[in-house]
């Protein structure tokens, strides 16, 4: 039994709500890049159960903010039912959903395009809770230029140039804030044979649709066909946007994505060197 695993069985058993679900088999679950997961089995049924790190705030997770969301995305249908969401121990239970994340060639489908949009003009049409925080991109940008400062890490000043000049056409603040996942790898696409559902709500909040949209189309590499099924679809859905908007909303998504793998990959040992490459990946598209 790893220290993780022993962690998570302890702090199991001192809730009572899942305090049964401390003995029960569970099997690690893959994927995430930072956090400890597993399914747990017991009399037939199953559960996630996510661990987090407790540093993960300076990657820019708010956990109680998180729960917020969770508590509204779960009630809508979007995301697993909800069992716990405990942000002071990092402990997050949900129901577990027998299904499979979307490969990246599943995610360049056009039909699965068309779903997702869909269900993401589904998503910004919920009502905004007043315990959902708002998530800033432009604050995020500076919390990880901060951190890479104070590593000695210069953050080119032609880069945060553009990085200005973008969020002033972004004009974020004349925006309506809508319910935003703001992370949809397609990893975080679970199908289940019936439907669509949405985990990994950790960068979440209150916020621009357009990065919603941005985080889908950057994450896997989508050209302008790709970008048209989306559009179109989001439209169909009952949604407007201004594609000018969309494509600078990519490139802040980028900008934000390098800047968070260049603080990662310091933070996060065992992954250091695909997320430097990674890193570097991403600056070669922020200087197109």
């Amino acid at each position: 039994m790893t220290n993780a695993e022993r962690t998570v069985r302890d702090m199991l058993a001192r809730h009572g709500s899942v305090a049964f679900l401390a003995d029960a088999v569970l099997l690690p679950v893959s994927g995430g890049l930072s956090n400890h997961a597993w399914c747990a089995h017991r009399e037939g049924e199953s559960w996630f159960i996510r661990l987090s790190p407790v540093d993960s705030e300076q990657l820019g997770v708010d956990r109680r903010g998180e729960c917020a969301l969770l508590d509204c995305v779960a009630a809508a249908g979007i995301a697993p039912p909800l069992v716990l969401c405990d942000p002071q121990r990092q402990l997050l239970v949900t129901r577990y959903i027998d299904g499979l994340p979307w490969s990246r060639e599943q995610a360049l489908n056009k039909k699965n395009i068309e779903s997702i949009a869909g269900l993401l003009a589904g998503l910004h049409a919920l009502p905004v809770p007043s315990a959902v925080p708002q998530v800033s991109f432009p604050a995020q940008a500076r919390r990880l230029t901060h951190l890479l400062e104070q590593r000695g890490e210069a953050v080119a000043a032609q880069l945060q140039v553009r990085a200005c000049a973008v969020e002033g056409r972004l004009n974020l603040a004349a925006v309506a804030p809508v319910l935003c996942h703001n992370d949809l790898h397609h990893l975080n696409i679970i199908a289940d044979g019936h439907r669509l559902w949405i985990v990994d709500w950790e960068y979440g909040g209150s916020g621009d649709a357009m990065f919603d949209l941005a985080s889908f189309l950057c994450q896997h590499g989508c050209g302008d066909v790709e970008r048209e099924y989306l559009v179109r679809a989001y439209h169909a859905g009952g949604r407007c946007l201004e594609e000018s908007r969309l494509e600078a909303a990519c490139w802040y998504f980028n900008y934000v994505q390098w800047l968070w793998y260049r603080v990662a990959a310091k933070q996060l040992d065992g992954e250091s060197c695909s997320y430097a490459q990674r890193a570097s990946d991403l600056l070669c598209e922020l200087q197109r």
